[in-house]
């Protein structure tokens, strides 16, 4: 990933940030300004990488980016910028976040957001790569149900604490959150 940037991105870089992306001011010849953030589901890599600069870039350039991004391993998401989330399950004393972001394809991508309850991360480091790549995050319609959102999220942790050998009697899973706010 970081050759792509460095080969495909970085040559168009903007000199300052924007600060309104609504309105933006596009170097001269571009298409669009493109932000990129890695959200890695692998629990032995950093879960977040920001690359804290705006790309300036052509729709060509930015079709050979695509093009080159997906022959990299991962689910690859347009995302929108300025819509994040976040959701809770709490089984027990243990709290288990999700990172909430919007699609460009009216989807929500969910993701275990590690390192807010580090207890929950070391029961559910070793397990979530058990899961196959697909399973590791959640896709729902945008403006869906909380409940039904927070039902599969109560069902995915279930599902990766299932896959634990070790008791987990002392973690009691029972439900004690309310909806998922988003």
């Amino acid at each position: 990933m970081n050759d792509l940037v460095r080969s495909l991105l970085e040559p168009y870089e903007g000199q300052m940030r924007q600060t309104d992306y609504l309105n933006p001011i596009l170097r001269k010849g571009s298409d669009f300004i493109v932000n990129l953030e890695i959200l890695e589901t692998n629990p032995n890599k950093p879960f977040e990488t920001c690359v804290f600069a705006d790309y300036h870039l052509t729709q060509a350039q930015f079709d050979r980016f695509l093009y080159r991004l997906r022959k990299l391993k991962g689910t690859h998401v347009l995302g929108h910028p300025n819509v994040r989330g976040h959701a809770e399950v709490l089984r027990g004393d243990l709290e288990f976040q999700f990172l909430v972001v919007h699609t460009r394809n009216q989807e929500e991508i969910i993701v275990y957001y590690p390192r807010q309850d580090f207890a929950a991360d070391e029961l559910l480091f070793p397990l979530i790569p058990l899961l196959p790549p697909e399973d590791r995050r959640i896709l729902l319609p945008i403006g869906g149900d909380p409940f039904t959102k927070q039902q599969r999220l109560e069902t995915w942790i279930d599902r990766v604490l299932s896959l634990s050998k070790q008791d987990l009697s002392a973690y009691a899973c029972t439900s004690q959150a309310g909806p998922a706010n988003f």
